[in-house]
């Protein structure tokens, strides 16, 4: 495993590490949810409008205060211009991460380098950005962003879609295996949820597999692989957008009781996705 040298460079504050780690797991991340990651409590950001340059001849605002403590910002564009330094740092100095800027009405995503990977402890082999991956990764980290900061989700250990494809069987000519969820929680601790106006008591060792829709899956598909997660997981939960979660719901009222009991569907808000808010 690499040794980051920081004689002379700043040490990494635990935060940083931990964001780094959830860069490494989930293949790659947008730099606004790894502002999330750095904030307190991970709290989601709010809607702020981004600093425009100024008019001719318009005053210029009060300089803000240098030096001290001051509190993460709160707002989308605050927040990620308080991350880039991080993430330049982590890039430049350190060579832990590559950022890429696919779009360019989005922020920069971020890629942990082979260094990073070997820093960081794990084996994954390096992989190329995966841009045609985006949406679908975006919404698993929204997911795991949520299941970290609620407090009423028991504490888990996360087994994430890019270990998950090192434990998968090679493929072979002739058999087929079982469809893999995009992640799998292991609960350490029992506890109580309540979703839907059901109470849902939850046993510590239950493994959860992890669904996240984006869009509506052929019918024939969802009825094969829901009896295969219930077969194989203690639960399972999809987190859709509208289109999938009617789906899914479907699908899961063809099954019968004690299935149905362990199959709990979360709803996406409609702009997981989007960065720039269009005005009504």
């Amino acid at each position: 495993m690499a040794v980051l040298d920081t004689s002379s460079r700043r040490s990494l504050k635990l935060r940083e590490r931990r964001a780094l780690d959830f860069i490494a797991h989930a293949k790659t991340a947008r730099v606004d949810q790894i502002g999330q990651l750095l904030a307190p409590d991970l709290a989601p950001a709010v809607d702020d409008e981004p600093r425009r340059r100024l008019k001719k001849g318009e005053p210029r605002p009060p300089a803000k205060q240098k030096g001290g403590k001051h509190s993460w910002p709160e707002g989308r564009h605050q927040r990620v211009a308080a991350t880039l330094p991080f993430v330049n740092y982590w890039t430049e100095e350190l060579g832990l991460v590559e950022k890429y800027r696919p779009y360019n009405d989005m922020p920069t995503w971020v890629m942990a380098t082979e260094a990073g990977l070997r820093w960081l402890g794990l084996s994954y082999k390096p992989i190329d950005f995966p841009e045609d991956q985006l949406e679908h990764i975006y919404v698993i980290n929204e997911v795991r962003l949520f299941l970290l900061r609620s407090r009423k989700i028991p504490p888990h250990a996360w087994t994430s879609e890019r270990e998950l494809d090192i434990m998968q069987p090679q493929k072979t000519r002739g058999l087929e295996l079982p469809h893999q969820p995009d992640g799998i929680m292991t609960l350490e601790t029992g506890g109580e949820l309540s979703l839907g106006g059901q109470t849902i008591q939850l046993e510590g060792g239950e493994r959860i597999a992890v669904e996240a829709e984006r869009s509506r899956k052929n019918f024939e598909e969802i009825r094969k692989i829901l009896p295969d997660l219930v077969a194989r997981y203690d639960r399972a939960w999809y987190f859709c957008t509208p289109g999938a979660y009617d789906a899914v719901g479907q699908i899961r009222a063809e099954m019968d009781s004690a299935a149905r009991e362990r199959i709990h569907i979360w709803r996406l808000t409609p702009n997981w996705w989007d960065w720039k808010q269009e005005k009504e």
